[in-house]
């Protein structure tokens, strides 16, 4: 298997749409633990897809599954590291999971 930093565009959609289908064989199978592993191989081909650019340091995000927002520091390739509002530790997030919080947050 290629890693996800040597696939095109095309390749790239055509493994999420692969292992989304894997995620829905596990969750009708009740395989609960291969669910997350698929999620976060999903998440992270999506950063792949992701404009980096777009990712502004000092900019907060909105993360699928969580009320906190994400505050981001800097990023290191397809990963935000950061922390969430309320918790100095720090993380690293998939960019693809991060999604811009108006200017009204």
């Amino acid at each position: 298997m290629r890693l996800f930093s040597e696939m095109n565009r095309e390749e790239l959609r055509r493994e999420i749409e692969r292992l989304e289908e894997e995620m829905r064989r596990a969750r009708r199978n009740g395989f609960v633990s291969e669910l997350e592993i698929l999620r976060q191989r999903i998440n992270l081909a999506k950063s792949y897809l992701t404009d980096p650019n777009q990712i502004r340091p000092g900019a907060k995000y909105e993360v699928e599954g969580s009320d906190k927002p994400f505050f981001v520091e800097y990023l290191r390739g397809v990963m935000a590291w950061g922390h969430w509002e309320g918790d100095a530790e720090p993380v690293a997030l998939p960019i693809g999971i991060l999604k811009p919080l108006g200017p009204e947050d």
